[in-house]
């Protein structure tokens, strides 16, 4: 390995640490009724990454819907609660809101100049694993790709070969400047090295109508 690749995987590690400090763990309790009316209550998981100093995170829709408490782990250990701000059905986005200080957060980069072949990093928290955030890498493998999922039909999404897995969902897939370019979301069952994302661009649009407006779409 030359000097020059040493000093660039260096870079990139250190890109990847720092935002790692961004991204949370988001667990849910919904409560359901059984077929005899008795309460069921249900936990999920899922990820997200702060964007906002004020606290504002952004994940996925799904992870969050129809969710009676949202429990936010930060990387340092805090447990707070989330509050839902706002959702942006069509994209699978949402919003969630802490109550913290010295909060890292992300930066948004630009999902209009992303290109196939293009080194990304997806960081979650894979099956409600101890211990920290996870890190898979891989490429952009093709774009504007259209999905059939349980929750609708996503167009334009990001394709990557990024490993994610059950509870990555809502985490960022950042590129080497440490950038957001997207929002894992989700998974073709039983394939291999296929995995979607949110086009960060998207997300950006829905969060500043969220967070200017209140708005729930």
């Amino acid at each position: 390995m030359t000097e020059g690749s040493l000093m660039d995987e260096e870079s990139v590690v250190e890109v990847i640490e720092k935002v790692k400090k961004s991204v949370v763990n988001i667990n849910t309790l919904r409560v359901f009724h059984d077929f005899f009316y008795q309460v069921v209550p249900v936990k999920g998981m899922g990820s997200g990454f702060i964007f906002d100093e004020r606290g504002y995170i952004l994940t996925n829709n799904h992870v969050i819907e129809k969710a009676e408490r949202i429990v936010v782990t930060l990387t340092d250990g805090r447990v707070l609660e989330g509050k839902l701000v706002g959702t942006c059905r069509s994209s699978d986005s949402a919003i969630i809101k802490i109550d913290g200080d010295n909060l890292t957060t992300a930066e948004l980069g630009d999902s209009d100049k992303l290109r196939v072949g293009q080194r990304v990093f997806a960081i979650g928290n894979p099956l409600g694993l101890t211990g920290g955030p996870t890190v898979t890498s891989g490429v952009i493998s093709a774009l504007n790709r259209t999905i059939h999922s349980e929750e609708g039909v996503f167009r334009s999404l990001v394709q990557t070969d990024a490993a994610i897995n059950p509870g990555n969902s809502g985490g960022p897939l950042i590129d080497t400047e440490g950038k957001v370019v997207a929002i894992n979301t989700a998974i073709i069952p039983f394939a291999q090295g296929i995995g979607f994302a949110i086009p960060i661009n998207a997300a950006k649009e829905c969060s500043k109508d969220i967070t200017t407006h209140g708005v729930l779409m």
